[in-house]
């Protein structure tokens, strides 16, 4: 335990609170504190209940590694776009938004063992018939959260072919699906975890398009890459993998979701 205090202290030069000491009389009782950023407004992973605290399923995740290695989580909210820069910068020690481990971000961030598995898909009216590939989004508008991976995929796609997509990029997704179900959007991509949840839950008149997956994900939480973070991240990757072993990541999905997150791609 005296390791991972030791670690998680020099994990950035953040607040006081981070990884700080509280005197006690003549002793000192040391706080293991690991802040956690995100934009807080993306269910069913993270999203703010009525009395103002995070729920979802990466908070249930990090609740039960913390408990594991003897940390709290402090969460810090911000914009999605902005997220990264508070990592890079050490004002965050991770990301809970459900972080895809794309190749560009395996360049730059440690990840932890992956705790969900999806892809990406199309959100569509139930009415529509049209749109079966992304081929069929020429001169189509869609909607995706700014600065995301899915963001950047789109884009990688226009580039490729011709700008033929209109890409329209939203800070905050709450209102997005809505968008769809009015005609304002042709179509919004996401994560299909995410999608299926949403239209189950907000009630609206959309589906998922006809194929399965326009790209696979797998999902961990970022660290910063040092000596400092090595260990504790292997330790925190240890507790993830328990909760899949003994089927507790399962228990949340379930509680979470519309489908199971937990089941890895086939290779």
């Amino acid at each position: 335990m005296s390791t991972l205090i030791l670690i998680l202290a020099a994990c950035s030069d953040k607040k006081d609170d981070v990884g700080s000491s509280e005197a006690t009389g003549n002793s000192t009782a040391k706080k293991d504190v690991l802040v956690v950023g995100s934009s807080g407004i993306y269910p069913p992973f993270i999203s703010i209940d009525k009395d103002g605290n995070a729920q979802g399923y990466d908070v249930e995740v990090l609740e039960l590694v913390g408990e594991a290695l003897g940390y709290e989580i402090k969460w810090e909210f911000a914009e999605f776009s902005g997220i990264f820069g508070m990592l890079d910068t050490g004002k965050i020690d991770t990301v809970a938004n459900l972080i895809a481990m794309t190749d560009e971000r395996r360049a730059k961030y440690d990840f932890s063992t992956p705790y969900a598995y999806s892809g990406a898909t199309l959100v569509v009216r139930e009415d529509n018939t049209s749109i079966n590939s992304i081929e069929d989004l020429k001169g189509k508008k869609v909607g995706v959260l700014l600065g995301n991976n899915l963001h950047t995929f789109l884009e990688k796609w226009n580039e490729e072919n011709g700008k033929e997509i209109i890409i329209t990029p939203y800070q905050d997704v709450s209102g997005t699906y809505n968008e769809v179900a009015l005609g304002r959007l042709d179509a919004f991509i996401d994560v299909k975890i995410t999608a299926a949840s949403r239209i189950r839950n907000e009630g609206l008149p959309l589906k998922l398009y006809g194929e399965e997956y326009l790209i696979n994900f797998d999902y961990g939480f970022p660290f910063v890459r040092s000596d400092k973070n090595k260990e504790f991240l292997e330790a925190f990757s240890v507790e993830i993998q328990k909760l899949q072993d003994s089927g507790k990541l399962k228990e949340l999905s379930d509680k979470w979701s519309a489908i199971d997150v937990t089941i890895p791609h086939k290779k």
